[in-house]
């Protein structure tokens, strides 16, 4: 469950949408590290991806709590108009399969109802567009 959903939009706007909508499925949200407040106070940081300082990537970290023990953790990463909601799975942090299935699930619903795209790692294929 390597899996990344697509937001046709940029990073704030695509947290923003899944803050709202895991919110109101019951689950709560919290935003524990916002790249574009870290980086208020460092003017001079130049973008790898821009060159410049004057940059609209984005990086989120949102903490997903529902009736697990831990949170999952969804990250939200964006550059220019696309950003790239995928759950953080490595040896060090493995969420509880069910919640993580659930939060998966209702983040796919963005799909439905958003110009959203769900595809997997990249050496998986696309699930839809």
């Amino acid at each position: 469950m390597n899996e990344s959903i697509l937001f046709n939009s940029d990073g704030e706007t695509a947290a923003q949408t899944a803050t709202a909508l895991l919110t109101r499925q019951g689950y709560r949200v919290v935003r524990s590290f916002d790249l574009r407040a870290a980086l208020a106070a460092h003017t001079d940081c130049a973008c790898p991806y821009h060159g410049t300082t004057h940059c609209t990537c984005q990086f989120v970290v949102l903490l997903v709590y529902g009736n697990a023990a831990g949170p999952v953790v969804v990250t939200v990463h964006s550059h220019d108009a696309q950003a790239h909601l995928r759950l953080v799975q490595d040896a060090l942090t493995q969420p509880d399969p069910h919640l993580a299935g659930q939060v998966m699930a209702a983040l796919r619903e963005t799909v439905l109802s958003r110009s959203v795209a769900v595809i997997q790692s990249p050496e998986g294929t696309a699930h839809g567009r």
